[in-house]
């Protein structure tokens, strides 16, 4: 799964407002009709080159962060205020169709906290659009396309307020996730520092007391020193295989607890986890390669995929246990990022394969096979 596909679909996105400055023809046109002064031209270019200005600053300030929230609300007024102020001093020269600076300023309204705040200065923009009826400018036959416009700026006001919505919540989760991940691992490492305190601590001060004991020793008694020694390598032989099976355990906890997780991750970013059918049961190094399998397909879904759903199953083969992860996500056959090459090097590691499927959404399979080598395997999983 390559970020590169989601990276450009973002990018198409943040440009989109940029698309609706083509409606600035309508007061182009609008002051095009007739022939204008070269003061009412300069005026004209100054202002329209303001506004384009206010927009593209509001626009950009529209990637809001759950802590830049009130320097956007700011940009947002500001930007209102100067779309009123272009509309009302552009009047004479743009006539009716100077209410697309109506419109731009209801939407740029939009991208601030305060839902009550936008919909009544939409209604205040749209009232403004009105006026000249109240006023007699406009005849009854100009309504066909006041209609449309007063539409259009409420639905600029609320659609882009809900997209400022979106954006604030989906900040707030990631600051969050962040948050948790490190108080995880600042977790993590005070647990091993624990561990390894606790586990090799003593015994090494064991070890340093028996050897410095034989090498006194070593002239006067031969043989209680060479006893010392033995005593010292089976010390340690015993401390290796320790360490052994503490690194096992913090290479992970196996493929239901590496699923519980998934889940959480996966809430936390809206998408739903299916698990189809009962897990079998795993040899130790064919379920720490699965976990870790697991562990890269739910980052890379969550960071990059935009999915909704994901699938996983663990069926048994007629040579192995295959592992088949689903999302129904953006997809596509990119360039593999580095997550996907390393779970690649680590399946041919441990003699399976590994797959990748892009027409709808992502499917990774892996196959695993039954003769996975014990150490070697669960060594080269954690690389």
């Amino acid at each position: 799964m390559t970020p590169a596909a989601p990276r450009r679909r973002a990018l198409v996105w943040d440009l989109f407002p940029l698309f609706w400055l083509a409606f600035l023809a309508f007061p182009v046109a609008g002051f095009l009709e007739r022939p204008r002064t070269a003061g009412q031209t300069l005026l004209f270019v100054g202002l329209l080159a303001a506004f384009l200005g206010l927009y593209v600053t509001v626009f950009r300030f529209r990637m809001v962060t759950a802590r830049s929230g009130e320097v956007q609300e700011r940009w947002a007024l500001a930007g209102w205020a100067g779309s009123l102020v272009t509309y009302f001093a552009l009047f004479p020269l743009t006539g009716g169709s100077g209410g697309a600076f109506l419109i731009y300023g209801a939407s740029m309204i939009g991208f601030q906290p305060r839902t009550a705040l936008a919909l009544w200065l939409a209604f205040l923009n749209m009232a403004v659009m009105v006026w000249p009826f109240w006023t007699g400018t406009y005849q009854p036959d100009d309504l066909w396309w006041l209609a449309p416009n007063l539409v259009f700026t409420l639905v600029a006001a609320y659609a882009n307020h809900a997209s400022y919505g979106q954006r604030v919540a989906r900040a707030q989760l990631e600051q969050v996730q962040r948050e948790k991940e490190r108080l995880a691992a600042d977790a993590e490492r005070e647990r091993i520092a624990r561990d390894l305190h606790d586990l090799l601590g003593h015994t090494l001060s064991v070890i340093v007391l028996k050897s410095e004991l034989a090498g006194k020793l070593a002239e006067r008694d031969p043989a209680r020193a060479a006893q010392e020694i033995r005593e010292v390598e089976r010390i340690g032989r015993e401390a290796l295989t320790e360490v052994r099976a503490a690194v096992h355990g913090y290479r992970g906890s196996g493929l239901s607890a590496e699923l519980a997780r998934a889940k959480v991750a996966l809430d936390a970013a809206g998408v739903r986890l299916n698990v189809t059918g009962p897990l079998p049961e795993l040899p130790a190094p064919t379920e720490a390669g699965a976990a870790m399998l697991l562990r890269e397909a739910v980052t890379n879904v969550v960071r990059h995929t935009h999915a909704r759903e994901v699938e996983v199953s663990l069926t048994r083969t007629a040579h192995g246990h295959r592992l088949v992860i689903r999302d129904d996500g953006v997809g596509g056959e990119g360039p593999e990022g580095s997550g996907l090459t390393g779970m690649r090097e680590r399946m041919r590691a441990l003699g399976g394969s590994l797959t990748r499927d892009g027409t709808r959404g992502t499917t990774l399979t892996a196959d695993f096979p039954d003769d996975v080598g014990g150490e070697a395997g669960l060594g080269l999983v954690t690389a």
